[in-house]
């Protein structure tokens, strides 16, 4: 799909959907209208760093062993092989406290998706959506006083004020959280619609999490690439054996217990050898549809995906376990954004 269909009506505020845009009108409006929002307001003209989010906690969750005899086990792949992934799907958000209404403070947050489609090794674009919002809690601060002003009504997203005394440092935390969560949605319109066209007999390999949308998982072919571990599903016994993976190797195919917009099965991937790094370095958690054709090619897809180690996704920092196709992805939505700094 050639990327000007793909993305009609799909950008708001942020000009014209095949070109960089030049600037964001909400965050360029807000700092000029003083009178407007009245003596409350306070803009944050430059300087003010972008809200931490809350550090995602630990847990501990289940899984059953679905493949084989449900014994766990490790194994080798087997050598790299021709990739059939096609598509990829990656977001970017960007968050800062654009200013102040009284003590609340409103964040502003840029949030983009894009689906890069590779052929003969070009890449291009199939979809791109990207949004700019302004959170904040409507409970402590009517979304009125920005409707007044003609910003549009779902750029205005409700942040949750933390119960208790209002402390304008959680409130942000907030904030940057409502925005991240903008961003997934946004990923799922995405996926929703690759799911629903299949453009080709091509893979779609998500980064992140393969539930984020029904239809996507009834597809068949997409594959999520989750590269947090904060959430250990194994017990400590297999976890270990996981941790000691060799380069080219996987655990048995199991499947998580948790609330889902669907369920997947799941495995880890070392996508390197690991000597001398920390425990968790290049391993990644493979996703796919909860059936039995995602354990016949659970090798196979581990084989694709050591394929697409090559090349490194260097400077990123996080190249040991990014792909070079999903650093592709971000790089295209960064040179997309906005310029959201005010020297």
């Amino acid at each position: 799909m050639p990327e000007d269909s793909a993305t009609k009506g799909e950008s708001r505020g942020l000009g014209r959907s095949d070109q960089p845009s030049v600037g964001p009108p909400i965050w360029r409006r807000l700092l000029d209208l003083t009178v407007e929002l009245g003596s409350g307001w306070h803009p944050v003209h430059g300087g003010s760093p972008g809200p931490e989010p809350p550090v995602e906690p630990t847990a501990l969750g289940e899984a059953e062993i679905v493949e084989g005899d449900g014994s766990f086990a490790t194994r080798p792949v087997g050598a790299p092989i021709d990739s059939r992934f096609e598509f990829f799907l990656d977001g970017i958000e960007h968050t800062r406290i654009c200013g102040y209404l009284g003590v609340v403070p409103i964040v502003h947050g840029y949030v983009a998706a894009v689906i890069r489609h590779r052929e003969d090794r070009a890449f291009t674009t199939w979809g791109v959506i990207e949004e700019e919002v302004l959170a904040f809690p409507h409970a402590l601060l009517s979304p009125d006083r920005f409707l007044e002003i003609g910003l549009a009504e779902e750029a205005l997203i409700d942040v949750e004020a933390p119960a208790g005394e209002v402390h304008p440092i959680g409130l942000a935390e907030a904030g940057r959280s409502a925005v991240k969560l903008q961003r997934a949605a946004i990923e799922r319109r995405l996926a929703k619609r690759w799911a629903a066209e299949r453009p080709s007999d091509g893979f779609l390999l998500v980064d992140g999490r393969l539930a984020i949308d029904p239809d996507l998982l009834r597809s068949g072919r997409a594959i999520g690439l989750v590269k947090s571990h904060r959430t250990q599903f194994l017990p400590l016994d297999q976890m270990e054996a996981v941790l000691q993976m060799g380069g080219g190797h996987r655990s048995s195919v199991f499947k998580p217990v948790r609330p889902e917009v669907g369920e997947v099965y799941s495995w880890y991937l070392r996508l390197r050898p690991a000597g001398g790094h920390d425990i968790y370095w290049a391993l990644a958690r493979i996703e796919g549809r909860a059936g039995p054709e995602t354990l016949d090619v659970a090798d196979e897809v581990s084989r694709w995906l050591l394929a697409e180690t090559a090349p490194l996704a260097l400077p990123d920092p996080r190249w040991h376990v990014m792909l070079y196709p999903i650093r592709d992805c971000e790089q295209y939505l960064r040179a997309r954004m906005p310029t959201l700094e005010i020297s």
